[in-house]
């Protein structure tokens, strides 16, 4: 019985511990949303104007190639391990509203 839960309880423990951290750090970083989006804003503008060289096609490609390289395996990872996802929304909830 012993074998048997230690791994699910050192799941279960990493789940959360690493959601928690996750939605503190989340709630933290929503704080400087203002100041990513205006300055996003700014980029978008100056490229518009030709005031710099921006090229968005390639961003984009590179942006796409990322997520579809990356979404699969956070699927995949997230499908294979129940207890750790569970855990981990439950530590991120705490997280998000302790930071």
């Amino acid at each position: 019985m012993d074998e048997l839960l230690t791994p699910i309880v050192y799941v279960l423990v990493i789940g959360g511990v690493a959601g928690y951290f996750m939605g503190y750090l989340i709630k933290k970083i929503s704080g400087m949303a203002l100041t990513i989006g205006v300055f996003a804003f700014l980029l978008l503008y100056m490229a518009y104007t030709n005031a710099i060289n921006l090229n968005l096609n390639e961003l984009v490609a590179t942006i796409t190639k990322f997520a579809d390289i990356l979404g699969p395996l956070g699927f995949t990872a997230l499908a294979s391990s129940a207890p750790f996802a569970g855990s981990f929304v439950a530590g991120l909830v705490l997280g998000l509203r302790r930071g």
